[in-house]
């Protein structure tokens, strides 16, 4: 076969793939209804473990197990969406790695929305503002997050489910190499998080502390000359390229949420 006939090949698998989609996306809808009769939640979050956890044993490759579910996640978000909507409350601004943890917990077809603490989080679940609340509960360098522990002791909320999520910083800039970076700005964890790389890469740029990461990542994408320390969600979201990945000084933080 020629690269005409693979494109062809792909072609016809692609039609197949969306017209199994569509009766999936039929029978959740189906489901969503039944759920509504009988007045049960539309979120089952270990059913949808159960299937993750199915399919990522049943694949044999060539994609990876990491692919396969981040294709599936997305599946059981629009289905999910079809039976009921969905709004998550997380620790805002957009583009941290609360966001982030959301976004693979949930997928991109929930509603999400910022909170600007974590008691905020917390209120928006019990007043109903949100279905569901993600969280930081435990970083592996800077240990447990307090006012998340103490709220789960008092809140009515109850936890559905939970993630691991490794931290990783990126230098965000719309300079085109490190030579024209005058400032470097991040939130203040994230600065010290890559404090050794800084002093390595970047010895004689001023560092300067910013609110969020997001918001550094706002400024970098108004100025050339200006680098922020952020997420590639973050870079996504505010369009800065990557000028160095992988800066963190720790390549083992994490956080569960």
């Amino acid at each position: 076969m020629n690269l005409d006939d693979w494109r062809s090949r792909i072609n016809d698998l692609d039609n197949q793939i969306l017209d199994l989609l569509t009766q999936r996306a039929e029978a959740a809808l189906q489901i969503g209804d039944l759920k509504r009769r009988q007045d049960a939640p539309s979120y089952a979050p270990e059913r949808e473990a159960d299937i993750v956890r199915r399919l990522t044993e049943q694949n044999d490759g060539p994609l990876a197990a990491e692919a396969v579910v981040a294709v599936w996640r997305e599946i059981l978000s629009g289905c999910r969406a079809l039976e009921a909507a969905l709004t998550v409350a997380y620790l805002g601004p957009q583009a941290t790695f609360t966001h982030e943890a959301a976004l693979q917990h949930f997928g991109a077809a929930a509603t999400y929305r910022p909170a600007r603490s974590i008691v905020e989080v917390f209120d928006d679940v019990e007043r109903g503002r949100a279905d569901f609340g993600v969280a930081p509960v435990e970083n592996s360098t800077e240990g447990a997050v307090n006012v998340t522990l103490d709220r789960l002791i008092v809140s009515d909320a109850l936890i559905c489910g939970e993630l691991k999520l490794e931290i990783t910083q990126h230098l965000l800039s719309r300079a085109r190499e490190l030579g024209e970076v005058k400032r470097v700005v991040s939130h203040r964890q994230a600065l010290a998080q890559c404090r050794g790389w800084l002093a390595e890469h970047l010895v004689d740029v001023a560092t300067e502390e910013t609110l969020s990461t997001a918001a550094a990542a706002e400024l970098a994408a108004a100025d050339a000359t200006v680098a922020a320390i952020a997420s590639e969600l973050a870079a996504r979201l505010y369009r800065v390229p990557l000028l160095r990945t992988r800066i963190e000084d720790n390549p083992q933080n994490s956080t569960r949420f």
